[in-house]
C-alpha cells in the first residue's frame, strides 16, 4: 500500500536534513553511528531523518555534527546552497509493508513554496 503525507517545514531545515543525510551516507555512517558520534541517543538521527517525526537539528547540533564528521570549521559542514524560500510544503509518498504497519520506502513526491 502507498500513502502520501504532507507537512510544512522551513526550507533551511529540510535542506540541512538532506545535506547531513548525504554526508552521512558518503562517510559510510549509519544513523545510529552518527547519533553516537554526536553523543546522543542512537535513535536521534533516525528521528530527524524521518518524514513523520518533527525532530530537527538545532544550532547546538550543528557543532556536534561538525565534530562528528571531523570538520575543524562549522562553515565546512554547512556547504550547501542558501534556501530560496522560508517555508515549503513537502509531500512524501510512502510505501508500507503488507500489514500496513511499517514504512519500507519514503520518497519526495512534491515540494511547493509557501
Amino acid at each position: 500500500m502507498e500513502k502520501k503525507i504532507t507537512f510544512e517545514i522551513t526550507q533551511f531545515d529540510f535542506d540541512l536534513i538532506n545535506h547531513i543525510r548525504n554526508l552521512r551516507e558518503s562517510a559510510g555512517f549509519t544513523k545510529e553511528e552518527l547519533s553516537l558520534k554526536m553523543g546522543l541517543a542512537k535513535s536521534f538521527v533516525g528521528n530527524v531523518e524521518s518524514y513523520t517525526q518533527r525532530h530537527k537539528y538545532s544550532t547546538r547540533h550543528i557543532a556536534m555534527l561538525a565534530r562528528a564528521f571531523g570538520y575543524k570549521n562549522i562553515s565546512d559542514l554547512m556547504k550547501f546552497p542558501t534556501p530560496k524560500y522560508d517555508m515549503v510544503k513537502v509531500t512524501v509518498k510512502q510505501t508500507l509493508n503488507e500489514n500496513n504497519t511499517k514504512v519500507i520506502k519514503s520518497e519526495i513526491f512534491k515540494i511547493n513554496p509557501i
